[in-house]
């Protein structure tokens, strides 16, 4: 009789399990699955005495042959490529033994992204399309890798300096608004400026993700990285510069009872938004205006405790690419003040992250990195899988790693948490930038 009901109650328990409960067990079960394989637990990952390798050499020839349908008669992905392009190319300087791109290729990838330059400054995702944000980002993040003046040469500055304004929400002043949140700051505000009328859909301080598109966090990060490269920024007087007046105080807005930031304000808190808040008040020096110990809290609380990885949100699987979003975090916290390590480590386990996605995350058979066992590999999860998994080796010891295998030291060259790149791709840049003179 007993027996009978704790079956009955197993049945209305499980019918009672929503979607996200079940993807829940099975992408435990397949984590764990190849973890016991492999001899590694969570619970003990410094004991784990397997052999996790990085397979650059399979890696660096699934991102190679991404050129080979570098051209227009190949145009698959119209309205990524630039981002898609950026990627492949990080993807590869990543690796310390293949970190170069022949001269050649270079130039090919220059006269390339020249058709994606829009003539009204910005780059765009396709070659008849409208700038955005993302493939400006990407544009710039690739011209910034490929390290040539050829390369460098080809934004046009003052162009650029003029989109980023264009997509800046700089009203902050109140006048007549379609919509205003429980603060009274406007949400939609209508200018009619040189026969056009043009939409500010969100928060002073907060950039569009194209001109009378939505806003959101990611906006700012990649309006200020593109902005910080090409010397546009006044970082001396930054609550008045035109393009980072407000930024500051409309990140700190977005932190939610979470801890972490969303998109805006009132949204929920994601590792992706949070990561591009914490960048951009790192880079603007300005970390201090957040609840640190909260942000903490939502981090330490994205690492799964049975797979290793990271998820983004409350209630979500485990992805790769959260490697990136909220494990480099970490570093960028640990970057402003030394007591967010602890004993030499950052806050989160290192270890175990690094065999998630060594374990569970890499394809050795065609090449890259994936989403979580099962799905493809792709450019997106390779790239951000790889930042993740560079920036985890991070300890405060010097001359020192934190590396499930000795080997792992070796793999990378270091790239910089708050930009994403290699650290000396964005210092060649950034000293070719500081010469020209943009009014």
């Amino acid at each position: 009789m007993e027996s009978k009901k704790k079956e009955e109650q197993i049945q209305k328990n499980e019918e009672k399990k929503i979607k996200t409960d079940i993807d829940q067990e099975k992408t435990e079960a397949k984590v764990l699955e190849i973890f016991e394989k492999l001899g590694f637990n969570t619970k003990s990952s410094k004991e784990y005495k397997g052999e996790a390798k990085f397979y650059s050499d399979i890696h660096y020839k699934a991102y190679s042959s991404f050129f080979d349908g570098l051209g227009p008669e190949n145009w698959i992905f119209e309205n990524k490529y630039p981002l898609l392009l950026y990627f492949v190319i990080n993807d590869i300087l990543m690796l310390k033994d293949h970190c170069e791109i022949d001269y050649e290729l270079k130039i090919k990838i220059v006269e390339f992204l020249k058709d994606f330059q829009h003539e009204d400054g910005g780059f765009r995702g396709s070659p008849k399309g409208e700038a955005e944000i993302v493939s400006t980002y990407a544009g710039v993040m690739a011209i910034v890798n490929l390290g040539i003046p050829e390369a460098y040469d080809i934004i046009d500055i003052p162009k650029m300096k003029n989109y980023l304004l264009r997509l800046k929400n700089n009203i902050f002043e109140k006048k007549e608004s379609t919509s205003f949140d429980k603060n009274g700051k406007f949400l939609i505000d209508i200018e009619k400026k040189d026969g056009k009328t043009l939409y500010h859909t969100a928060y002073p301080g907060s950039f569009q993700t194209y001109v009378n598109g939505g806003s959101d966090l990611q906006a700012i990060y990649r309006a200020l990285i593109v902005a910080s490269i090409l010397n546009l920024i006044n970082f001396d007087d930054i609550e008045n510069d035109p393009i980072t007046k407000g930024v500051v105080e409309h990140i700190k807005n977005s932190q939610n009872y979470e801890g972490g930031l969303g998109p805006e304000p009132f949204c929920e808190a994601h590792a992706g938004f949070t990561y591009c808040g914490v960048a951009s008040l790192v880079l603007l020096k300005k970390l201090n205006v957040l609840d640190v110990n909260a942000l903490l809290r939502f981090l330490v609380n994205r690492q799964m405790t049975k797979e290793g990885g990271f998820n983004g949100r409350t209630n979500k699987l485990v992805d790769c690419c959260y490697s990136f979003w909220a494990g480099c975090v970490f570093n960028l916290l640990a970057m402003s003040d030394k007591k967010y390590y602890f004993e030499n480590e950052l806050l989160y386990d290192q270890l175990s992250l690094q065999a998630y996605i060594l374990l569970a995350c890499q394809n050795v058979e065609f090449g890259g990195l994936r989403d979580k066992p099962g799905c493809f590999s792709d450019l997106t999860h390779s790239n951000n899988g790889t930042v993740g998994l560079m920036s985890s080796q991070e300890c405060l010891t010097e001359n020192q790693n934190v590396v499930l295998n000795p080997e792992l030291a070796k793999a990378f060259v270091y790239v910089n948490p708050v930009y994403g790149i290699p650290q000396d791709k964005l210092e060649k840049a950034l000293r070719y930038y500081a010469e020209k003179k943009i009014n």
